[in-house]
């Protein structure tokens, strides 16, 4: 009897052994399966070279680890609403329907300001954001502060989502997306944003490339590496793709490059949209001929066009109710205003501006990504940022809705 029960001990020992190795050799089941996720960082406003003058090692260890373009060719027109959203939907601007920061439609006589609460409007909005067609999928995402994810498009919001808050500290967003990277895998989003508005803010205070400026990017790089980091502390290096990208560059202006409409029509005559770079005006009934002619002509540092005969690159539609009557886009490094304003604002216009046209280099923003799908140590030509959404599908293995862009054209940043 004694010996019955010493074999069986044996054999249960042996089995017990052989069972512990085997998991102890295996992989653990969330290694295995741990989805296809990416985080998407917006720098607003860092110009295609800023890192070349600025002390920013998580960028530089970013393009040894992975992929750095020449830049980022940035869509029309060079600001900062429009251009998120071409990011986030490989749709033109014109197409999408956020044409401008500030925009009016006659049809309906409603305006779109940042200030206004119509960033939370979802009728503003025609393309579908990569968050909305992720979660259409099945895929989990979270937007901190990304233009356009306060609104409930398509009726849809990202899983998390937070509302803009200007004064949120830095390190605060960059702890909440690692946050985020700790839920449970039911509850983990696939799909993150993250948004600084820096170096965009101190590049309009001081110009692009001013010390100010450089410092402000110094910041941001330094909560980029708080990110990488976090990624590292948690194994995730190697499973998570990561895309650094901004929305437009920055540019020089000055007191001495001011272009006056007041010199050339009377104001009354005009509802003035927008300002400077693109004028957008909506002239009173009866008035657009004599406006268009006073204003054709009028300085050589200003194209002006008419709704019917836009460039072609610019992609509005002249059906578009958004799209006002008569366009006037001052050449780099002017500015549109009044004698009025410019007399009673001394500092103005601001050093550093954008919302030129995107052929000018210094419109052009960054790119860089690492991790498990890019290539290490690429140096890639221009990009067009029409094509982030297409590789963003890509990345997150969901299908692609209607687009400008085309997977194609960025494929050569794969592995």
């Amino acid at each position: 009897m004694k010996k019955i029960n010493l074999f069986s001990l044996l054999l249960l020992s042996l089995l017990l052994t052989a069972c512990f190795t085997r998991r102890a050799m295996e992989p653990a089941p969330e290694a295995e399966t741990f989805p296809p996720t990416l985080i998407l960082v917006s720098f607003d406003g860092c110009r295609y070279d800023y890192p070349e003058h600025a002390h920013t090692p998580a960028l530089d260890a970013i393009a040894r680890e992975g992929v750095k373009a020449e830049g980022l060719k940035t869509a029309f027109p060079s600001k900062t609403f429009p251009n998120h959203l071409t990011l986030v939907t490989g749709l033109y601007p014109g197409h999408h329907g956020i044409l401008a920061n500030t925009m009016y439609d006659a049809e309906h006589d409603r305006w779109y300001r940042l200030s206004n609460g119509a960033v939370a409007d979802a009728s503003w909005y025609r393309g579908e954001p990569i968050w909305v067609t992720a979660e259409k999928q099945g895929v989990k995402t979270a937007t901190y502060f990304w233009p356009g994810s306060e609104a409930p498009i398509q009726g849809v919001r990202p899983t998390y989502w937070e509302a803009y808050d200007h004064h949120r500290p830095f390190a605060e967003r960059v702890e909440q997306v690692l946050s985020w990277l700790d839920l449970p895998k039911g509850e983990r989003p696939q799909f993150i944003t993250l948004y600084f508005h820096e170096p965009d803010e101190t590049g309009h205070q001081y110009g692009p490339l001013s010390p100010e400026a450089l410092s402000a990017l110094e910041e941001v790089d330094v909560q980029l590496e708080a990110l990488l980091a976090g990624l590292k502390e948690r194994g995730l290096e190697e499973k998570v793709n990561l895309m650094v990208v901004s929305d437009h560059g920055m540019t020089s202006t000055s007191r001495d490059s001011v272009i006056f409409l007041d010199d050339y029509i009377n104001l009354d005559d005009v509802m003035v949209v927008d300002w400077s770079p693109l004028l957008a005006l909506r002239p009173k009934e009866g008035k657009e001929e004599e406006v268009w002619q006073a204003l054709k002509n009028a300085h050589p540092r200003m194209q002006v066009y008419r709704k019917d005969e836009l460039p072609q690159h610019w992609h509005y539609e002249k059906s578009d109710p958004l799209v006002q009557p008569i366009l006037a886009l001052a050449d780099e490094h002017w500015s549109i205003t009044t004698h009025a304003y410019f007399d009673s604002h001394p500092h103005k216009p601001s050093p550093g501006a954008h919302g030129y046209d995107p052929a000018y280099s210094n419109m052009n923003a960054i790119f860089y990504a690492r991790g498990p799908a890019f290539k290490r140590g690429y140096e890639a030509p221009l990009i067009e940022n029409i094509h982030l959404y297409a590789l963003m599908c890509h990345l997150l293995n969901i299908e692609p809705t209607e687009q400008d862009g085309k997977l194609d054209a960025v494929k050569d940043l794969l592995r």
